[in-house]
């Protein structure tokens, strides 16, 4: 019996469902070099780990900005008195 693999495991050029495949005989026939053989819960949670330090980054930066304009505020307060 041969294994069937499904259309939708073939790579294709872009990663879009409207992709050429790079080459849909040799994945149908089984050959892995040809095949996507990540599931898509593997895919995204590598793509979140890409940019989880982009948005550490960011953040502890945002806090900093509303740290010093807090001291600023309360030095603004602090002079009006």
């Amino acid at each position: 019996l041969e294994k069937a693999t499904p259309e939708a495991c073939c790579q294709r050029e872009l990663q879009s469902r409207e992709g050429m495949f790079v080459n849909k005989e040799a994945c149908l026939i089984g050959i892995e070099r040809f095949q996507n053989r990540q599931g898509c819960y593997t895919v995204i949670l590598n793509s979140f780990e890409t940019y989880v330090y982009l948005a550490g980054a960011l953040a502890i930066g945002v806090l900093a900005i509303e740290l010093f304009a807090m001291i600023f505020a309360m030095c603004l307060f602090r002079g009006i008195q």
